[in-house]
Order: structure tokens, then sequence, then C-alpha cells
């Protein structure tokens, strides 16, 4: 029976798919080919529980997230990235302790953004999609007054104090990242990552591609060809490798996005919201957090 070695557990909007593509090149280390399998959210979920299914592609089967890992072999170490895994933290661990009988020795990683510009970032992605249609100010009335499902919920996924928390209290190798790095030096931050989960970290990966890039909230058509399923993406995938697919992807991306920015009012407002999750989390991970305040 094949199970993951390790898991990049989010957050969204964080540079999860980056990291995802980085290991991927590693011939140490395989990764499942879907990524968001987000098995140990959902475990043995049906599709009509979960509006979520109809955003990404779900393994809720556990024969078929075994399948996921079959190829992996006895020379490599195998892993997975759900963004999910982190929000909803409290199903996932005890998934994660009901179904891999060595989660002990599991790998946790860990990279997360600000928290104000996290959640803007994942409403652009999502209205890019279609999924919504309201302004973002809209959204931060709605979340005080507990109208939004918890997929849409934005804001309450950048309060990583107590995921984290779980996380580090529950599994012994526990290893966080912040995106800002991922920016700044990528192959250091990669450097790092591979040292962690053993495998040869001189090994050369390339980082110079950006991946998942938001499209802005102004070219929705182009949002639901690139996020939505539909039969040009099913063909396009039977022809294109995925490195090529992605490099074409984001240059269409960043050709037609609209940059659209967190304005100030929000972005002081979202600030003020986050302030002492932000003090009680870098005191849990040892980092320093005050550009996110400032």
């Amino acid at each position: 029976m094949s199970l993951p070695d390790f898991l990049v557990v989010g957050a969204a909007k964080s540079g999860t798919t980056s990291l995802y593509s980085y290991l991927q090149q590693h011939p140490q280390i395989f990764m499942s080919k879907n990524k968001e399998p987000c098995f140990f959210s959902f475990a043995e979920a049906k599709e009509k529980d979960e509006d979520i299914f109809n955003r990404i592609n779900i393994v809720s089967d556990f024969h078929k997230y075994l399948d996921l890992f079959k190829d992996a072999g006895d020379s490599r170490i195998a892993g997975e990235a759900s963004t999910v895994y982190l929000y909803l933290y409290e199903e996932t661990i005890k998934n994660i302790k009901k179904y891999h009988p060595h989660w002990k020795e599991l790998k946790i990683i860990i990279i997360i953004r600000d928290p104000a510009e996290r959640a803007f970032s994942h409403y652009l992605n999502d209205r890019a999609g279609g999924l919504l249609n309201f302004p973002f100010e809209e959204v931060i009335e709605k979340w005080k007054s507990r109208q939004l499902s918890k997929y849409y919920n934005y804001i309450d996924y950048g309060f990583y104090y107590n995921q984290i928390k779980s996380y580090k209290d529950t599994f012994d190798q526990v290893r966080v990242y912040l995106f800002e790095n991922l920016e700044v030096n990528s192959k250091q931050l990669v450097h790092d990552l591979l040292e962690f989960l053993g495998v040869d970290s001189s090994f050369n990966i390339e980082t110079s591609l950006k991946h998942n890039v938001s499209v802005g909230d102004k070219n929705k058509l182009l949002g639901k060809l690139i996020y939505k399923q539909n039969l040009l993406k099913e063909l396009i995938k039977k022809f294109l490798p995925a490195g090529a697919r992605t490099s074409i992807r984001n240059k269409i991306l960043e050709s037609f996005a609209h940059k659209s920015q967190l304005e100030g009012s929000n972005r002081k407002l979202l600030k003020e919201i986050y302030r002492e999750d932000i003090l009680k989390l870098q005191d849990l991970i040892h980092k320093d957090l005050t550009q996110w305040l400032t």
C-alpha cells in the first residue's frame, strides 16, 4: 500500500502550485499527478454533500487515492499538495490519523502569505472563474455577518495560528515557509525544502516559471476557460506536456490580467482583523511578520 511521505498543506494562493511544480522536477521525489486530491479533508464524502466538488477534482475514495501513488516505486519519496488541508485542519488531521498507518512519520510543509493579500488574491481567482460577482467590500461585510459558505470565506482562511498550531502539536516534522520569501529567493527556499525532505539538495530546480497566476477580475471569460473543466482543456492535455501548458497558461494570464489592487481602506481593515492572530503566529513559528502588519 502506497501513501505519501509528505504533504504540502497550503495555504491557498500562497505558492503551493509553485512548490508542487518544483518538487515534481526532482528525480528522488514522486508527486501525485493531480494537485489538490484533498482526500484527507473529504475522505468518503459524497459529491452531493460538498459544493467544493464542483470546483476541483477531489478524490474521496481511499482506493483511488492509493492509485495516485502506485507508480512512486521504492526509490522515491511520495507527496501531494492540497491547500484545503490547512483551512480544514480538524477534519484533515483526524483523517490522516485514520487512514495513514505511519502518520507520525509524515512531513508537513506549509507555505503562508500575508493574509490580507491572500484573501484578495483568492477572491479575484474565484471571481475570474465566475464563482461570484460581488465586490470585495461585500466579501468583508458578508464575513462580518457570517453569510458566506466556508469555501468562499476568504478571510477565515487567513487565520493561520490555530491551523498551524494544530499541525505542530500533532506532527513531529513541520516546516513553515513564507510566500514572500519564495518571491524574493525561490532557490534558497527550495534548497531548504529539499534538505527538509532528505533528498539531494544540490539538484538544480528550475524556479523561473510562475505558477497559478491569478487572472484579473475583468476577464471572466478567460477565467472560466482556464479555471473550469471544459473540452478545450481536455484536448490540450492530450497533446501538450504539463510544463508547456503551464508556460502558455501563464503567458496568457499575464497578457490579459487586469492589475486589480487591494484598496487602502480594505487593506487597513483586514490588517486590523488579522493583527492579533499575526502577533501570536510569529511567536509560534519564530518568524518576523511585522511586514504583514504595516
